[in-house]
């Protein structure tokens, strides 16, 4: 694996976002990413994509990346230029760094662009940053069809409860009885009767060095 040491400006060099209020909004496709993700959509793109964006202020460090044309929230330092490295090998990079702790601003968090460019790294060539790239997006994509998958589920969960005990259309519902919105054998308890509830507790651990 062939890699070199370098200051992180030499991976990418960043630029301070661009102001704009929910007002200013116009109708678009181009997403305003704050650093906190996409806050909304404009009619005008600042930057082109692919694009890398970082937290400056607010949410500090975080990193999102996007494919399309993009308008970087003024809260965000965002990639200008990627020195000639894969994009989505720097999302990935950034993401190990943890830049919160580079804060510059005492009171209100602050990332400072030039606190972070001298920053010394160990470099990988172009083509180890694709393979890097591809092989991280691939858990990303299987990832992401899983959460989709689990969000499926919980949906088909809530509907099943909702047509079980809430619309009472359980298995075999229709030759059961139902008296005052109590379906025949079935018993209204109280959640205490099924079961105590109690809040949990904090434990101090004190360790000797």
């Amino acid at each position: 694996m062939s890699r070199s040491k370098s200051t992180l400006g030499e991976l990418a060099f960043f630029q301070r976002g661009f102001d704009i209020t929910m007002k200013q909004l116009e109708d678009g496709n181009y997403p305003v990413i704050s650093s906190s993700g996409v806050q909304g959509y404009h009619s005008v793109a600042k930057a082109k994509g692919p694009g890398v964006i970082i937290g400056r202020k607010g949410t500090l460090g975080s990193v999102h990346y996007i494919e399309s044309d993009f308008w970087p929230h003024d809260t965000t330092l965002w990639v200008k230029d990627f020195k000639g490295n894969n994009p989505k090998f720097v999302y990935y990079f950034l993401k190990t760094l943890e830049l919160e702790r580079f804060d510059s601003g005492g009171a209100n968090p602050t990332l400072n662009r030039n606190h972070i460019h001298g920053l010394e790294i160990i470099k990988p060539s172009p083509k180890t940053q694709q393979r890097i790239a591809d092989i991280l997006s691939t858990y990303d994509r299987l990832i992401d069809n899983n959460n989709r998958r689990i969000a499926l589920l919980e949906e088909s969960i809530h509907l099943l409860y909702k047509e079980w005990f809430v619309h009472l259309r359980f298995p075999g519902y229709e030759s059961v009885k139902v008296v005052d919105g109590i379906p025949q054998g079935w018993n209204l308890k109280k959640l205490e009767e099924l079961g105590l509830l109690g809040r949990g507790k904090s434990k101090r651990v004190f360790e000797k060095f």
